[in-house]
């Protein structure tokens, strides 16, 4: 098999992905993950399968990975099918582009949506429409959930990403820092960080000792992104979201924080030597989020968010501690700063779990099975359910996939997404 991979790299022109075993350099894991798979699948299965990376700019990628240099989407799927590859693999957008699945038909070649964010609505509909499109891989179970009753019902399936552990085996012990929390992310709205502004006042009251490292910035998906007078964030983001929480008088960040910056691999001496991490509270736009496995994966605690794909790559009360609010956050800050016990067993537990789930010997495994069931026109294994009914709105959609699956061959018939997206729009009509 040749599968055709599009990375689209035009925003990191200088970002190195010519080593995806030293981990994610610092950019989104959208962009790592899409150099990483096909440099895996060389590295595991070269014997059945020859990938192709087609990218904006070639000269930072896996040199043992064949790659092509296209201008945008629609030329790499035009430039798949002139080599003759087996499969077309592409990240949706949350909006589809013009014309381009109209393309895949003419084309007839035989594609693989990964979908790292969730589609709008109109863009699931016309993913399920394209004939071309003949499986949507989700990176997490509850991302899979989100669109059991959607019309693509019968294309979906989800693999999650891969994960390296070797580095992290390999590596000596590191002292932890007393009372130390290190946040790793984005510093973008959807990653939550301000959510942890506002809890960081709450940790001070019960430990005033303890210190916030701040890794990461609003240029890890954009390198050219305009940031406020912190360096940190978008300027209005900043002002509004971070500075109220974390300036002292001279409105510089409190004594008790520190900003890193972007970083690279570097980030993981870090990780060792810290009491816990943060990543992502919110769980907005989170699906299988890197940042959440590499805390883990260092033997690190982690603290998050109750939601969305942090309940699946997140294990409450085994790698780390889960929460709702602002106030569950500060608290479950405190409660690992306070109890070395469950520090210890927490952060004991992570990389154990985050190679049994994410090892890339499996995850290659699935991919090479999926493309193989495509190539003998069979439709991608279904996920079985979760046993959380009560989450985001689950029984719903459980409930309405059945409708979809019968009444929605013959009709249009909404979704759950849909319904709460158009109670939204009425509610704000109204107002």
């Amino acid at each position: 098999m040749r599968p055709a991979f599009y990375l689209e790299n035009k925003s990191i022109l200088n970002v190195k992905l010519d080593c995806p075993e030293n981990g994610n350099p610092g950019c989104g894991g959208t962009e790592f993950l899409f150099a990483a798979l096909p440099h895996y699948l060389q590295k595991i299965h070269k014997n059945a399968v020859s990938p192709v990376l087609l990218a904006n700019h070639i000269h930072n990628l896996p040199p043992e990975v064949e790659s092509y240099c296209v201008n945008d989407l629609t030329s790499a799927a035009q430039k798949a099918k002139n080599l003759g590859c087996t499969h077309f693999i592409f990240r949706p957008r949350r909006d589809a582009a013009d014309g381009f699945y109209e393309l895949l038909d003419s084309l007839q070649l035989a594609t693989i949506a990964w979908t790292h964010v969730l589609p709008t609505n109109k863009h699931i509909r016309e993913l399920a429409k394209c004939k071309a499109v003949k499986a949507v891989v989700c990176v997490e179970h509850e991302q899979n959930e989100a669109m059991r009753d959607t019309p693509l019902w019968s294309k979906l399936t989800y693999i999650v990403n891969g994960f390296d552990m070797e580095p992290f085996a390999q590596a000596a012990p590191l002292p932890r820092d007393e009372a130390t929390i290190m946040y790793l992310g984005a510093l973008v709205p959807v990653k939550g960080f301000h959510i942890l502004a506002r809890a960081w006042p709450k940790v001070l009251q019960r430990h005033p000792n303890a210190r916030l490292l701040v890794a990461g910035t609003g240029k890890v998906y954009d390198q050219d992104a305009p940031l406020g007078s912190w360096g940190l964030a978008d300027k209005n983001y900043e002002d509004k979201e971070i500075k109220p929480f974390l300036a002292g008088p001279d409105g510089k960040t409190t004594p008790s924080v520190e900003l890193l910056g972007k970083l690279g691999i570097e980030k993981f001496d870090y990780l060792r030597r810290v009491t816990l991490g943060v990543a992502n509270p919110s769980g907005l736009s989170e699906n299988c989020p890197g940042a959440a496995l590499e805390i883990q994966a260092c033997g690190t605690p982690i603290v998050s968010g109750a939601y969305y794909g942090m309940l699946d790559t997140i294990r409450h009360n085994e790698t780390g501690l889960l929460g709702k609010t602002v106030e569950d956050l500060a608290n479950n800050i405190c409660t690992i700063l306070e109890d070395k016990e469950l520090a210890s067993r927490l952060g004991n537990n992570g990389p154990a779990f985050v190679h049994q789930r994410y090892n890339y010997n499996k995850v290659t495994q699935q991919w090479l099975h999926l493309m193989e069931l495509i190539a003998l026109n069979q439709r991608p294994p279904a996920a079985p359910l979760k046993s959380n009914i009560f989450s985001h709105w689950k029984w719903a959609i459980y409930l309405n996939s059945v409708l979809q699956y019968t009444l929605g061959k013959f009709m249009f018939w909404p979704t759950i997404l849909e319904l709460k997206h158009a109670a939204i729009a009425l509610k704000r009509k109204i107002m």
